[in-house]
């Protein structure tokens, strides 16, 4: 691909992790029917932007959890596309994060001095504090009714800490289930290989989460340490989860107590990581993260088995039956000739599109591979129909998330640090091709009732 040299910023990394300033532009690569309308850095102050993760949708807002805290964004219909309205500045990652009402909730999975978002709290625990059970991590628990001056309410600790979570919202009372696993191995707190293997459940009346508490009742996970991603599906009662070594699905009519249907091994999958499903409930999708989040995966055939999404018909939940898979066609490389030993490409998070046609339509982000969208229809036959790898200094930017929201792809990124993207797929755009959402959209949250008729 030939690159043509934009613009010429320095980049100064700083010992948080936080970049000032932005890299060079070179020419994107994208098909003709993914269009980047925005890309603005999640900004913590003036020249500083944020490491960001994932994302959540509520109305016009944007939510874009980061290692660093938490950005508030406006969609707006015409160009810039996006604005900030503010960070909470908020250390700890990964800062995975979720809204319901006027609350959102950041996972924390490092263990801290304390919960609060104070310099001294968010300082990391030493590793006295670790092993004498002295530290904390878990769920942190933000108002958001004002999203211009979003503030620090509660927090719940869980060993662990939550890598990720995934909310079960209810009329009257809603559940947030806990996604972690030892990192390194780690003894301290219930939190090692041997003893974790489990989902840990907070409980919270729906109308104030700062009552929320950690149940005593745990989902057991064995012989998975844990796991990565879950979607819970309500309307089905239905929850799938991602958990290294294994995919789980359960029944939630009990939301403390989900029975198990079904588990799914595939010796093809390196590390079971996010799930997703139609909006009939019929497929399964599993992304596997190759190598982990420092591992490659850039196979360059969309028929490898490499960090591939997997296709499963769920339609008898408790007998799970794959159907296909796909991957990444193309391997990224480098326009400027620096920073080809640091490609990576794994499948990472996605939405499927909610269309009003029988098609299956998934938004799918591969960290340095970019992001696109795949068509499977038919899974055992599914193919990339779009995609847009930016190239900010000639290298292609680490993208994190990636989520279909209202007519437009949303993405949010990580090491690259460029911020929020907003994307057109042509197609997709159409209200008559396309449902749209109403209050929150949490990405794993499957909620029928939050889409328009």
């Amino acid at each position: 691909m030939r690159a043509k040299l934009i613009a010429t910023l320095t980049t100064v990394l700083l010992a948080s992790g936080v970049v000032q300033a932005s890299p060079a532009r070179f020419a994107d690569d994208h098909s003709d029917n993914l269009i980047q309308k925005a890309l603005t850095p999640i900004k913590i102050d003036k020249g500083v932007s944020a490491q960001g993760s994932d994302l959540a949708f509520k109305g016009k807002l944007v939510f874009a959890g980061s290692y660093q805290g938490l950005g508030i964004f406006k969609t707006l219909a015409r160009k810039p596309f996006i604005k900030q309205l503010s960070f909470l500045t908020c250390a700890g990652g990964q800062g995975d994060v979720s809204v319901l009402g006027n609350y959102a909730f950041a996972s924390v999975d490092s263990p801290l001095v304390g919960p609060t978002c104070s310099l001294e709290d968010t300082k990391g625990a030493s590793n006295d504090q670790v092993a004498a059970g002295e530290a904390w991590e878990g769920i942190r628990i933000y108002d958001i009714s004002d999203p211009y001056r979003p503030r620090y309410l509660e927090s719940v600790y869980t060993d662990c800490g939550s890598h990720t979570h995934t909310l079960l919202p209810g009329a009257t009372t809603s559940y947030i289930y806990i996604e972690s696993y030892p990192l390194s191995g780690q003894s301290a707190n219930n939190c090692s290989y041997v003893s974790h293997r489990k989902v840990q459940i907070i409980e919270f009346p729906t109308a104030d989460p700062t009552k929320a508490k950690l149940l005593e009742q745990t989902i057991d996970t064995t012989p998975a340490i844990g796991c990565h991603d879950i979607t819970t599906f309500p309307d089905r009662n239905l929850m799938a989860g991602a958990c290294i070594s294994q995919s789980m699905i359960w029944d939630i009519k009990d939301p403390k107590a989900p029975v198990l249907l079904s588990t799914i091994t595939n010796p093809d999958i390196s590390i079971h990581h996010s799930t997703a499903m139609t909006w009939d409930g019929k497929i399964l999708v599993l992304g596997d993260e190759f190598g982990g989040a420092e591992g490659g995966g850039c196979a360059g055939d969309e028929d490898s088995t490499v960090g591939a999404a997997w296709f499963y018909d769920v339609t008898d939940p408790a007998n799970p039956v794959l159907k296909g898979h796909h991957s990444l066609p193309r391997v990224p490389q480098p326009s400027s000739g620096d920073g080809a030993d640091r490609i990576r490409c794994t499948n990472h998070n996605f939405n499927v599109i909610p269309v009003r046609s029988d098609k299956y339509l998934l938004a799918v982000c591969y960290y340095m591979g970019g992001i696109a969208v795949v068509d499977f229809t038919d899974p055992t036959d599914p193919t990339e129909v779009a995609h847009y790898v930016t190239m900010p200094g000639g290298v292609p930017q680490d993208t994190w998330s990636s989520y279909w929201y209202n007519g437009r792809i949303y993405t949010n990124d990580f090491q690259s640090q460029l911020g929020v993207g907003v994307y057109a797929f042509k197609g997709t755009t159409n209200q008559d091709q396309t449902r749209f959402f109403r209050g929150e959209m949490n990405p794993q949250v499957q909620f029928e009732g939050n889409l328009r008729p």
